[in-house]
């Protein structure tokens, strides 16, 4: 049975990221309200969405925009097990990491994105993990 139910999950997000969520139609309080309710496959897309209209608005609209985003999309992971949001984090990392893949280095850097992968630090020359306030790439 659980090789069933992973079977239809990994072929359910190969079939998504094939296709790609767009969302670039959706208005400001659409796309607050869909974080309430994505699916982890197309989260990845709805975070991208999420921080290119960040970066058009004022400091604080995108403020504002931005926290009832992330208290939306809890709301949303907080009524999975702990062994569903597990499994929901590595589909969403991974959709991330395929989009961040197409994008050029200044893109990336653009949309504040170049943390998803390393989890807010780096390693310096020493080998020694250091806090992102130090990344190079800022």
């Amino acid at each position: 049975m659980k090789k069933i139910v992973s079977l239809f999950i990994v072929g359910s997000l190969a079939a998504s990221f094939a296709i790609g969520a767009d969302f670039s139609k959706k208005s400001n309080d659409e796309i607050l309200n869909l974080a309430k309710t994505v699916s982890a496959q197309d989260q990845a897309d709805l975070v991208i969405e999420m921080k290119k209209r960040m970066n058009e608005m004022k400091y604080k609209d995108a403020r504002d925009f931005h926290q009832q985003f992330k208290t939306n999309l809890r709301e949303n992971i907080s009524k999975l097990s702990a062994q569903e949001r597990n499994q929901r984090k590595a589909i969403v990392q991974e959709g991330m990491q395929k989009l961040t893949d197409e994008m050029s280095g200044k893109e990336i850097r653009k949309l504040n994105l170049h943390h998803y992968n390393n989890a807010h630090s780096h390693k310096n020359h020493h080998g020694l993990r250091s806090h992102h306030a130090n990344c190079p790439m800022r």
